[in-house]
């Protein structure tokens, strides 16, 4: 295979992939390319041979794709591509998160000023990173461990690193199972204030910019749920703007919006609680089943379906979205359709009741996360200002202290849409006894490309 080097910071990657995963995720910085080069490593499947792990996972994931477990759900066009769900999701994800953080592995931990979470979350990753590809897909391609188990191996991961004390073990583990089940989200994976520090950075060439309203948080996952969190993740900085709304507001929280008094966010544990008891009810009896009925304690991954049943038993109503890449048009310019609905959607500040714009849950083939905004610039291109939950606090702290040098991480171009199929999940108001009955079996909607 032959190999391509960044003209920026001349690293050597295995493909043009990973090369443009390095353009989007990582800074370029001065580093050495010839550890990728050392080993060869035979996929599993068809012992082709490859010399980067990276490059291996996604030979396995686009080549080998067909078996994947596809999860079908009851949409407006019928075909099956139609259809995103989390489960197909699962090793696609991994290769991502783990390409994004092996940046932050290559930093010294002495370097590092930041919590305890973050730096055990770094010392997971690194820990995952040194793994072989049989383990990753032991782990990730059909792993039945609990979110104890995974947390508790997490937690021995740290420990045989000899990155906690026998001390600090003993104590994690002694109150594990409290953690897990903890009902409120730590606050250690929540950042309040970004999105005003977002409205402030400077214009530059930038002529309009549009965000969700101000009280929606970042969450980014921790050593407790790291690696297979995302769409809790990304409900939960859903359901952080939404407290903020009068109209939703004692429908979930139980209090009006203005009691400030009550900001708690449900943890992850308590949102497999609340999918399972809107199953319980109806709501997308279809997801119930292929998720064998149950949620509670597994590191199952959820994606925008079990969202909207979610919502939908709280009386919520929310419109699922696909977005298809059209093939007749350049790849770099694909989704441009879609960047504009995404403008649209911002634009309507004015004409809503509440003056009140709440964030846009993204899926994609690999991922999920939160779209809070958008920057329009002079030419007429568009950026999206999104949250990522892979971003970790102690990024997002980094962000706190320089936002204009640090804003990139919250920053995507059209270039970086490159998947096959979008989701869209939107908050659309409050459900009728009528709506409420046919919110039981989801649905998406594909939205037509206009014609050119």
């Amino acid at each position: 295979m032959e190999s391509v080097e960044c003209s920026l910071c001349h690293r050597i990657f295995g493909d043009t992939t990973l090369l443009s995963l390095h353009h989007e995720f990582e800074t370029c910085s001065k580093t050495s390319s010839s550890s990728s080069l050392e080993a060869n490593y035979g996929c599993p499947l068809c012992n082709e041979i490859f010399y980067d792990p990276l490059v291996l996972q996604i030979h396995v994931n686009e080549d080998h794709d067909h078996l994947s477990v596809h999860r079908t759900t009851a949409t407006t066009t019928t075909t099956a591509s139609d259809s995103l769900h989390a489960q197909e999701l699962e090793r696609r994800e991994r290769m991502k998160n783990q390409y994004q953080q092996q940046a932050i592995s290559e930093i010294s931990y002495e370097q590092l000023q930041e919590g305890e979470d973050a730096r055990i979350a770094r010392m997971l990753q690194e820990e995952e990173n040194a793994q072989s590809f049989e383990d990753f897909q032991n782990r990730y391609g059909g792993s039945k461990r609990t979110f104890t188990e995974r947390a508790r191996w997490n937690l021995d991961k740290v420990y045989k690193k000899k990155f906690i004390s026998q001390k600090q073990y003993d104590e994690y583990k002694n109150k594990l199972d409290e953690m897990v089940a903890q009902p409120i989200e730590r606050l250690e994976s929540r950042s309040a204030g970004i999105i005003p520090m977002l409205s402030r950075l400077p214009m530059g060439n930038v002529m309009d910019r549009r965000l969700c309203q101000p009280g929606c948080d970042h969450v980014s996952a921790t050593w407790l749920d790291q690696g297979w969190a995302c769409g809790y993740k990304n409900f939960q900085m859903l359901l952080s703007s939404l407290r903020h709304d009068p109209q939703y507001s004692m429908h979930l929280f139980g209090h009006e919006a203005t009691n400030q008094t009550n900001r708690d966010i449900p943890s992850v544990s308590y949102l497999q609680k609340l999918v399972e008891t809107a199953w319980t009810a109806g709501f997308d009896s279809e997801g119930r089943e292929q998720f064998n009925k149950h949620l509670t304690n597994s590191t199952k991954w959820i994606g925008p379906t079990e969202i909207m049943a979610c919502l939908a038993y709280f009386n919520i109503k929310t419109e699922l979205f696909d977005f298809h890449q059209p093939k007749t048009i350049d790849k770099s310019i694909a989704y441009k359709y879609l960047f504009e609905w995404v403008r649209r959607y911002f634009q309507q500040q004015p004409e809503n009741r509440n003056n009140i714009i709440h964030p846009l849950y993204l899926q994609h083939e690999d991922h999920s996360r939160t779209i809070v905004g958008y920057e329009q610039f002079r030419d007429g291109n568009i950026r999206l200002l999104i949250f990522d939950p892979s971003s970790s606090k102690c990024n997002i702290e980094k962000f706190c202290k320089n936002p204009s040098g640090e804003a990139y991480i919250f920053r995507r171009n059209l270039h970086s849409f490159q998947k096959p199929v979008y989701q869209i999940l939107v908050v659309r108001g409050l459900l009728t006894p009528d709506e409420r009955e046919a919110a039981k079996k989801v649905r998406s909607t594909k939205v037509p490309i206009p014609s050119t």
